[in-house]
């Protein structure tokens, strides 16, 4: 199926993780990469200074969830509501659940890498899009 560029979904994702503290979390934008594997890989960036940037925090598995925005479903579209008065709200939604161990990544090419790609596909709308050259090399 053909999906316009202008309705490409770019997937953050909620990730839990139980640390050392108790539940942690953090919203980040993510991506699958085929790597050969059975499942792939989903690559990801957490802020250094996020607490789930920590390698305390790699020995239990996390969970990663995308969902949609969901959309509420009122009584009234039923045609059966008017006869059996049965029907109730509802919300209809779609989601993944993904658990899975993680590395933290911390090679210099390989993070200039899944950056380069989360740039370039969020990116991709703007009229005039930013890429990590246009930063400070320090900087990055």
């Amino acid at each position: 199926m053909f999906t316009p560029k202008a309705f490409k979904e770019q997937p953050q994702a909620t990730v839990i993780v139980q640390t050392n503290t108790g539940l942690d979390t953090c919203h980040i934008p993510m991506y699958w990469q085929d790597d050969g594997s059975q499942y792939g890989c989903l690559y990801g960036h957490i802020a250094k200074i996020n607490t789930l940037n920590n390698s305390d925090n790699i020995d239990a598995p996390w969970l990663v969830i995308f969902q949609d925005t969901g959309h509420y479903i009122s009584p009234n579209w039923y045609p059966s509501k008017s006869i059996t008065h049965k029907e109730v709200p509802t919300w209809n939604y779609r989601s993944v659940h993904i658990t899975g161990l993680v590395r933290l990544i911390t090679e210099p090419e390989m993070l200039i890498e899944i950056l380069t790609k989360l740039t370039t596909d969020f990116e991709a709308n703007q009229p005039i899009p930013w890429s990590l050259s246009d930063a400070p090399v320090n900087y990055i």
